[in-house]
């Protein structure tokens, strides 16, 4: 694209901006649409400055860009574990202690679930009051 046709480009892009925010005042579901312009008007700015300073940006598909932080890699010893269902590990925590008071690892040795799992929920079922603190361990609320 030549200078002429960018500059005339962000200018329409601006005119647009302007557009939407007058309008957002009766349509809230513009909001979108403007982020998206402003976005872009960004990327279009940032990239005729790169090239004035002499430099060369190398674009990108919208596809290869990074929309979100890189997954950590996991050791391969937790690649193997299988995420449990929502409230599978809370209901298996609160029939361990129908016997009675037990501690984290004593949960643990008997569900199969990681101590330091079973203490984090142990922790937030206290808060809550659905479990209480023992004199070793947790038990129900009587």
């Amino acid at each position: 694209m030549a200078k002429l046709e960018m500059s005339d480009l962000a200018r329409s892009i601006k005119g647009r901006i302007r557009e939407v925010e007058e309008q957002l005042k009766d349509h809230k579901a513009l909001s979108d649409e403007l982020e998206r312009l402003k976005r872009a008007l960004a990327r279009l700015e940032g990239g005729v400055r790169s090239r004035a300073d002499g430099r060369r940006r190398r674009q990108q598909s919208v596809t290869q860009r990074p929309t979100a932080a890189a997954p950590k890699v996991a050791s391969p010893a937790r690649s193997t574990n299988v995420r449990a269902p929502r409230g599978a590990n809370k209901k298996k925590i609160l029939a361990a202690l129908k016997d009675g008071p037990k501690t984290a690892s004593e949960i643990a040795t008997e569900t199969g679930i990681k101590a330091s799992t079973i203490s984090a929920s142990l922790t937030k079922l206290a808060k809550a009051t659905e479990v209480v603190k023992a004199d070793r361990g947790y038990a129900l609320p009587k």
